[in-house]
């Protein structure tokens, strides 16, 4: 009887936290590239009007498409700052093009050939000898509309915010967005927060490397119900060598229940109703913890047999 509601949580989190930690990753490994660090094969942009300093970025009517695709972002107002003015205008600047590379390329669901070729590697040392300096680089949008051609997405705000980490060799990512919104509604939450510690050599490869990457908080918040978890996640080349656990609290989950089910598909709800009876009850909050090793998914150390490639 879990295994359904195991398997919707399993998917929003596959669906949603994935490909967000995506668009956290790639705009902050990328933060101090040099010159056209987006080819203009891969990525147009324009700005209806940009102010510059030494140490921030800002632009209003901001514009970016995935060339040779529908899909699209517009923002109304950019900043792209370093509190302690340490990064490059240039550097501030890719931040942006990047960070709306990542986020185009999720809601595309795939990296377009000619992305493909953006270099990161070399911006690493300049990241982190930055942060080690003190440099806090923050982005904020606001105003946020992107659609692919068949769905559009809203949002008011994103904050994501980078600065080192707690330990020695970490950075330290801080990311909040509220407003999220979509035509007709959505079981999207209003609010999403996001605090991570990532080990700096797992930005500086594209492939999976040794370290783990701490989920220091999640918080999710709908019109009812909220969701919070922590965790953490030592990635591989696959789910066999993937190792990670998350614990999940749903807070008033007959009110969430009620929120989401006009949007989500039929079953969800039940599925999730279902779920409560393995998970740990205190008074109006409902928990689970999950853990992936060696390719097997246990929920509360009970083994839920699915696939999750």
């Amino acid at each position: 009887m879990p295994r359904p509601g195991a398997r919707f949580i399993l998917a929003a989190m596959k669906r949603n936290a994935a490909p967000f930690l995506a668009i956290l990753l790639l705009g902050v490994s990328s933060l101090p590239a040099r010159g056209e660090t987006v080819p203009a094969a891969c990525l147009a942009s324009e700005s209806a009007q940009r102010t510059l300093n030494r140490a921030a970025f800002a632009a209003t009517g901001y514009k970016a498409t995935l060339v040779g695709t529908a899909t699209h972002l517009q923002v109304g107002t950019v900043s792209v700052r370093d509190r302690n003015g340490t990064l490059t205008l240039p550097s501030l600047r890719d931040a942006n093009t990047l960070v709306s590379l990542g986020l185009l390329s999720m809601v595309h669901g795939s990296t377009p050939a000619p992305c493909r070729a953006v270099e990161t590697g070399p911006s690493m040392k300049a990241l982190r000898d930055a942060l080690h300096k003190g440099a806090v680089a923050e982005l904020t949008w606001s105003s946020i509309g992107i659609d692919d051609g068949s769905a559009r997405y809203k949002a008011d705000r994103l904050v994501v915010t980078l600065r080192a980490g707690p330990t020695p060799g970490t950075v330290a990512i801080a990311a909040d967005t509220s407003g999220l919104t979509a035509p007709g509604g959505s079981a999207l939450p209003g609010r999403v927060s996001t605090r991570l510690i990532v080990p700096e050599r797992s930005l500086s490869t594209p492939t999976p490397g040794p370290g783990e990457i701490t989920i220091s908080r999640l918080d999710a918040f709908w019109t009812k119900g909220s969701l919070s978890g922590k965790g953490a996640v030592t990635p591989g080349h696959d789910i066999a060598t993937t190792r990670g656990t998350l614990n999940v609290t749903i807070t008033d989950l007959s009110d969430l229940l009620a929120t989401i089910k006009p949007y989500v598909p039929a079953g969800t709800t039940t599925a999730l109703s279902v779920a409560q009876f393995m998970g740990h009850r205190d008074g109006n909050r409902v928990a689970w913890d999950f853990a992936l090793e060696n390719g097997q998914l246990k929920v509360n150390s009970f083994p839920i047999p699915l696939s999750i490639n």
